[in-house]
């Protein structure tokens, strides 16, 4: 469990989770499940046929079709309504991260 001081610093975390695999996806779960403010998914890469076994939120009709942030966003959004779920697409820059969490 975490404490008050913890909780209230979580709850105005912006988080960027770059990489959509099998890591990157039971991260962007856990994280969302916990509560930040908001959570930026980052994975240009499309969906292959690899990435069916360690992302649980690809579909085989994904396959080729979307990028791997595209095709679960949508289901990472519903598990909490109160978490803004996105996606930034293209290169990180410095500006971009300067609106990141730090902690």
């Amino acid at each position: 469990t975490f404490g008050m001081e913890t909780m209230g610093k979580l709850i105005q975390m912006k988080v960027l989770i770059s990489g959509l695999r099998g890591l990157g996806a039971e991260a962007a779960k856990n994280l969302i499940l916990a509560g930040p403010a908001a959570v930026i998914l980052h994975d240009d890469g499309p969906v292959e046929t690899r990435d069916l076994g360690s992302n649980f939120y690809l579909a085989e009709a994904d396959v080729g079709k979307q990028s791997r942030a595209q095709a679960c966003v949508k289901q990472l959004a519903e598990l909490n309504p109160y978490v803004a779920v996105s996606v930034h697409t293209g290169a990180i820059t410095e500006e971009f991260l300067s609106g990141m969490s730090c902690a």
